[in-house]
């Protein structure tokens, strides 16, 4: 004679139960990352152009100009932003769906 068992489970008598604090895949967050990984690569090479610039500036006349040195360094922060934001490191959007960085 066979003893009874004590597992009393049954698989087909419940429900399948969700696991608690489980989230949903961040679909947006990844392709804003993409997006954002797009625009970081165009803006480092606009970023480089504009210091080679800058640099030919200094040899002409000396001295930097300081408006487009401020434009440079604007751009250096916003590929900063970008990859921030791609590497999961910030949480707010760089522009175009946040604020352009300040050069200070």
């Amino acid at each position: 004679m066979a003893e009874p068992s004590d597992a009393s489970y049954n698989a087909g008598s419940e429900p399948p139960r969700q696991v608690e604090g489980a989230r949903e895949f961040p679909w947006q967050r990844l392709l804003l990352a993409v997006l954002f990984g797009v625009l970081g690569w165009v803006a480092f090479w606009v970023t480089i152009v504009a210091a080679v610039v800058l640099w030919i500036f200094v040899a002409i006349s000396r001295e930097a100009q300081p408006d487009f040195q401020k434009f440079v360094a604007a751009c250096a922060r916003y590929v900063g932003q970008c990859l921030s934001y791609v590497a999961m490191q910030r949480e707010e959007a760089p522009f175009p769906m946040g604020p352009w960085p300040s050069a200070e």
